[in-house]
């Protein structure tokens, strides 16, 4: 396992280039952590930082820790090892990777108005590029459900997108009116809750966003552990997209029909 500081964020949109996602499905898991209270005070007391572009516009909403292999290498190889065991039996499988980041993250509610934009994310991709596998684990007890994630498809992969400014906060530098209109661009195809100590990960290809920031009537902000994986050496997706069982499950179908018809 090798693993190093990767940048990781999310990447404008000019002209669509769309893939669909081809190293990971969607996962999620509840329950992740036996003791995520634990978790949770761990990192709440981690100093935590706002990351910004050169020209000072924020680079994503609230604010995030040094990554975890820097600070503790164990704690961060025993979580990873875990997150991947969800695609593998690692009893059997070695499984390798080439960069990875790991960070807490806190994003404070940007209006009390639940139904406020202010408090909705953006739809993006996370820099295919540079990672396969993208996910978060929740860690706020008692936050408002609708404060999960979505995944989506873009409607038309030959779609031309308004180039738009990526950068947080959203609403400094985009109308409410752009960003709906941005929006209809995209199709929802699953929605995840936030409920407390719920994986949810993902392909990088995966468009996706947070579906609000608001977190409730309870003063605690929304934490979660933010993960991201480049450079993994096996691709479980394009193992189920392998073509050779396709191939013969249509055979069989053809064959069973062919006996019917005679």
């Amino acid at each position: 396992m090798k693993e190093n500081e990767s940048g990781a964020g999310i990447i404008p949109v000019t002209e669509s280039k769309y893939e669909t996602p081809e190293n990971f499905f969607p996962v999620i898991v509840d329950n992740f952590f036996n003791e995520p209270e634990a978790l949770v005070d761990y990192g709440k007391s981690l100093p935590k930082t706002v990351n910004r572009y050169a020209d000072g516009q924020l680079l994503y909403p609230g604010l995030r820790s040094k990554n975890l292999w820097e600070i503790d290498e164990i704690l961060f190889q025993t979580i990873m090892t875990k997150i991947l065991s969800c695609y593998f039996d690692l009893g059997y499988i070695e499984i390798s990777w080439e960069n990875s980041n790991m960070t807490f993250q806190e994003i404070p509610q940007y209006s009390e108005n639940k139904n406020d934009i202010k408090n909705r994310g953006w739809i993006h991709q996370d820099f295919p590029g540079n990672h396969q596998l993208a996910g978060l684990i929740y860690l706020t007890p008692n936050i408002d459900p609708d404060s999960g994630t979505s995944l989506f498809d873009l409607k038309s992969s030959t779609v031309k997108l308004e180039s738009h400014n990526m950068k947080f906060p959203l609403w400094e530098k985009e109308s409410p009116q752009s960003h709906i209109k941005y929006e209809e661009n995209f199709l929802e195809k699953v929605r995840v809750q936030n409920r407390f100590n719920r994986l949810i990960m993902y392909d990088t290809r995966e468009w996706h966003r947070a579906n609000s920031y608001y977190s409730g009537d309870g003063e605690d902000t929304r934490l979660t552990l933010a993960f991201f994986v480049g450079g993994i050496n096996v691709q479980p997706l394009k193992r189920i997209k392998d073509g050779k069982l396709d191939t013969t499950i249509k055979l069989q179908i053809e064959s069973r029909l062919d006996k019917f018809q005679l």
